[in-house]
């Protein structure tokens, strides 16, 4: 018997000889022993059916404690629950949401998905959700004057499988999923600063094949790290950096001796002009829907790059497509296709 919740005690059990004495390759140890991190146990599933058995406690206690002990809670008196959602916590400007966080309702397991379930529309109203595609990137493309990145987009190409077809050197039909994940991973996971360690992880390639993938990624995308690194030349001399609309956020660390501190900041710095830009047009977005939406209907919650509305049953479908036009429209200076796509369920 142990503590499933105690680090040190799980530690023993799997890493310890006298235990399961599980394989220690690659695992990192810290002052516990040996990590029993989620990314670590990743590394051993297929090892002993207890990893996959520790994996589902994990889930299950999180949303216990997260979702299923706590919301109940937040219901008025009017059987809803009013979330707070903050301007200035974020220090990208996007709206974050507290009390609970309602912007953080599991949907990628199916436990995860019956505590999305539980929210539902008002008797006969309906949900409208409105999401911008690849809003990061688009955008990335747009503020470092990526021509032909521009181009795949406003002609409706698939962006990861041509980044797959150009990095792999293969055709766009001969593209496999595994490729195109990769791509996928890559081209979203670079707004943030991620490594060859961090590719590998994310898609299974050693770090030799996930250095290479890097590396041609940085050729193919050539405009958007000139951009990188222009950007950050510019904020280190002038202690700020911006968005498309103005807003500013010092950049103070980018000067630090602090090699953490300074990388730290260096990423915060790419981030700010992309998804910062993402929030003004949001909020320009939410502005101009609030005022074309009919009494009845009402944004309920905001997702960083979503919308959801809730409204009178028979008017979904055309309320979706003039918010949808309005959402796609709202930043003309803009000269990247901002797509919207949308769903409608109770």
């Amino acid at each position: 018997e142990f503590n499933i919740a105690s680090p040190a005690q799980l530690s023993k059990i799997l890493f310890e000889p006298f235990n399961l004495n599980l394989p220690i390759a690659g695992i990192k140890k810290n002052n516990n022993g040996y990590s029993t991190a989620a990314n670590e146990l990743a590394k051993l599933i297929g090892t002993h059916p207890i990893i996959e058995l520790i994996q589902k406690y994990r889930e299950l206690s999180k949303i216990k404690s997260t979702y299923l002990n706590p919301l109940p809670g937040y219901i008025g008196d009017d059987d809803r629950i009013h979330g707070h959602f903050n301007l200035t916590v974020a220090q990208t400007g996007r709206i974050s949401s507290t009390e609970p966080n309602l912007q953080n309702i599991p949907i990628k397991t199916p436990a995860g998905r019956e505590i999305r379930r539980a929210f539902v529309a008002e008797q006969g109203k309906i949900f409208v959700s409105l999401d911008y595609s690849q809003f990061g990137l688009r955008l990335a493309a747009y503020l470092a004057n990526d021509t032909e990145l521009i181009e795949n987009f406003n002609n409706g190409a698939d962006i990861h499988n041509v980044v797959a077809s150009t990095i792999f050197e293969v055709e766009q039909e001969e593209v496999t999923k595994e490729q195109r994940r990769s791509a996928k991973v890559i081209n979203f996971g670079i707004l943030y600063g991620m490594s060859p360690h961090g590719l590998s992880l994310a898609t299974g390639m050693n770090i030799k094949q996930a250095t290479e993938f890097v590396d041609k990624y940085r050729e193919t995308r050539k405009p958007i790290f000139d951009y990188m690194s222009k950007l950050l030349g510019e904020s280190r001399e002038s202690g700020f950096v911006g968005t498309l609309y103005g807003r500013r956020r010092p950049t103070p660390d980018l000067k630090s001796s602090n090699f953490i501190v300074r990388s730290g900041a260096e990423r915060a710095t790419i981030n700010f002009p992309i998804q910062g830009t993402e929030s003004d047009i949001m909020k320009l977005a939410m502005i101009k829907l609030s005022e074309k939406l009919d009494e009845g209907s009402a944004i309920v919650l905001q997702i960083h790059d979503s919308i959801i509305i809730e409204t009178n049953s028979e008017n979904a479908e055309r309320l979706a497509e003039m918010a949808k036009n309005l959402m796609e429209s709202v930043a003309p200076e803009v000269d990247v296709e901002l797509k919207v796509d949308y769903s409608i369920a109770t």
